[in-house]
């Protein structure tokens, strides 16, 4: 069988900080690319990684994304990866309230099984500190909101009818982190 994985998040996605491998989604490109000990690739991964991104920004770019990286004669899968950046706390609120991240998950979503792929959403990471960046004193993450926004995704995929609908049908996997 022929695979086609499209991974699309944040920075974490994107690798950053990662210098030895590059991050998870380099380190699922390598397992899958070497399972195949031939010439010829039977399974494809792009990592469609952007720094900084938000659920609102990957709604702009995931018609682009799909495009370009979406393969007619492959099994597609989308893995998104993001959510982390809407918690962020910028100059005292969220650059996404949960809504809009509900709303704008809701969409992705859409957009991916109008296309025909297969989808994994991965839940929200949790980050190292709470403190305030030394270098942008006015931007930090917080814990408690990220486990907020991740608890909504699961409610969100376990009880909301239209996400209810695509996860029934075995399309829509959650994968807690």
């Amino acid at each position: 069988m022929n695979n086609n994985y499209i991974i699309i998040g944040d920075s974490i996605t994107y690798g950053i900080g990662d210098f030895e491998i590059g991050g998870w989604a380099a380190m699922f490109k390598n397992y899958i690319v070497k399972k195949h000990n031939s010439k010829e690739c039977s399974n494809y991964v792009h990592v469609a990684g952007f720094p900084g991104a938000t659920s609102t920004d990957i709604l702009t770019k995931i018609d682009s994304i799909l495009k370009s990286f979406k393969h007619e004669e492959f099994t597609n899968t989308v893995i998104l990866s993001i959510g982390v950046n809407d918690t962020q706390e910028f100059n005292g609120s969220q650059k996404n309230s949960i809504e809009q991240y509900k709303a704008n998950i809701e969409k992705i979503a859409k957009c991916v099984m109008d296309n025909d792929c297969n989808m994994i959403i991965l839940g929200l990471t949790r980050i190292e500190s709470d403190e305030k960046f030394l270098w942008k004193p006015n931007k930090y993450y917080d814990n408690e909101i990220i486990t907020e926004y991740d608890r909504d995704l699961e409610l969100i995929l376990s009880y909301d009818a239209e996400l209810e609908k695509l996860c029934k049908n075995n399309r829509i996997k959650y994968i807690a982190m």
